[in-house]
């Protein structure tokens, strides 16, 4: 799961609004890091006029949401706004120079509030109500840290009430995690929100937080901000759970065992599929073929670790899912290569055919699963592959060299083998959970 840098994931830095770690994996499996080229060193040219017609200022989204199966109520969305609203509406408006001198700062906070209002439409089209939580919690965010740097000026706030604040919240994130029951009645649809649940509470429980900012004000509004994030994250993970709770039938058991036992049995397969990785011959030559087979090599890699150091067995399931539709792409891959279907393209006619078709086999991957819900978490990550190779198409204009597009051809590939693999890696996941 990639949406939100796939939160159910393991654990990662917060990445607050003024400070992100960048983290950059270089080990790679055996036959991965050195693979031959069939491209070849093209010297075609395109006309970026002829390729597809996509807005430089468009904002673009994954073609397919992330999505959890659990019903959130009204009222919690008109909560959080509210909330919002409550936050935006202790700064003064306009937020000029005769109250914040200093305009980086300023500006910082003023950034944050129209972030905060942006947040507020973004949720309204959301198209999914997990997206509506996303939007409405990077507003809560963005809303809370310019109201606490407004909160330096206006009544002298410091950093230290913002961190007792933080800390309470962690605990009681902590208490939640250590109470919380893998309640269930369909293995696939509880492991998909308890997954859901536990990187909320992971989120919330991360303690590896510094604010970057020299400034002794912006520091204080990014406490602020990292409060209400552990406050949001805590929030709406106790909202999924109690209406995933409220929806189950008066009998539904545990399914602790189950999701624990479908994530060694899938583990234990991960393994034996790269273990029969075959090497491959050395090369200097980067063409979009070899660039999509060496990153689904990397990513075979590190997927390996995420699963064995997982937040807890819903991830796990999940997040194996994921890394079982990326070795079946693998091999697509490699079977194209082999049959030398990955020559660069030389004409736009060819490229756009290219990008078609991933958006086909995204379409065609979520209508024809059995359990769309499962595969999904597949598809939002192929989804973002083809959005990233959209905005790359959009930085070129001209006449340009054929090459010039490489990454966004690997990415449409990219996409297209990880959706073409979605059905097979989730029946396979949901045998596991049914003990088939």
């Amino acid at each position: 799961m990639t949406d939100e840098a796939s939160e159910t994931g393991g654990k990662s830095p917060r990445l607050t609004r003024r400070g992100v770690l960048a983290l950059a994996g270089t080990s790679a499996i055996a036959g991965c890091s050195s693979i031959d080229s069939l491209g070849g060193g093209s010297k075609a040219t395109i006309n970026t006029y002829n390729l597809p017609d996509i807005s430089r200022d468009e904002e673009r989204e994954s073609p397919v949401p992330p999505s959890v199966p659990v019903t959130i109520t009204s009222g919690h969305f008109d909560a959080t706004r509210e909330r919002v609203r409550s936050l935006l509406a202790t700064l003064p408006t306009p937020l000029g120079p005769e109250e914040i001198p200093n305009g980086h700062i300023r500006k910082h906070l003023t950034d944050a509030a129209s972030d905060a209002t942006q947040g507020l439409g973004d949720a309204r089209t959301a198209r999914t109500g997990l997206m509506a939580l996303r939007s409405l919690r990077r507003a809560r965010e963005n809303a809370r840290y310019a109201a606490a740097g407004w909160g330096v000026v206006d009544r002298g706030l410091t950093a230290a009430p913002l961190r007792d604040e933080y800390n309470r919240t962690v605990s009681g994130a902590r208490e939640t995690r250590q109470e919380h029951e893998y309640v269930g009645a369909d293995p696939v649809r509880a492991a998909l929100v308890h997954a859901r649940i536990e990187a909320g509470l992971e989120r919330a429980t991360d303690t590896d937080v510094r604010p970057r900012e020299e400034s002794a004000l912006l520091s204080v509004a990014e406490w602020g901000e990292t409060a209400e994030a552990a406050q949001v994250y805590l929030s709406d993970a106790r909202h999924i759970r109690a209406q995933f709770t409220a929806s189950l039938p008066p009998d539904a058991g545990s399914v602790r065992q189950p999701l624990t036992a479908a994530a060694k049995a899938l583990l234990a397969d991960i393994r034996d599929q790269q273990s029969t990785l075959a090497p491959e011959p050395n090369t200097d030559d980067r063409t979009p073929g070899w660039m999509v087979f060496d990153e689904l090599c990397r990513e075979a890699q590190s997927g390996i670790s995420r699963l064995a150091y997982a937040i807890g067995p819903a991830s796990a399931v999940v997040d194996a899912n994921s890394q079982l539709a990326r070795l079946r792409a693998l091999d697509r891959i490699q079977t194209r290569r082999e049959a030398e279907e990955l020559a660069r393209p030389s004409d736009a006619k060819t490229v756009r055919d290219i990008r078609q078709t991933a958006y086909d086999a995204l379409t065609a991957a979520l209508e024809s699963s059995s359990r769309s819900a499962l595969a999904r978490t597949v598809l939002v990550d192929a989804g973002h592959k083809v959005m990233a190779a959209d905005r790359e198409l959009t930085h070129h204009q001209g006449e340009i060299a054929a090459s010039t597009l490489d990454r966004s051809v690997a990415d449409y590939w990219y996409a297209t083998a990880l959706a073409r693999s979605a059905s097979a890696a989730t029946q396979q996941t949901v045998q596991a959970l049914e003990g088939d």
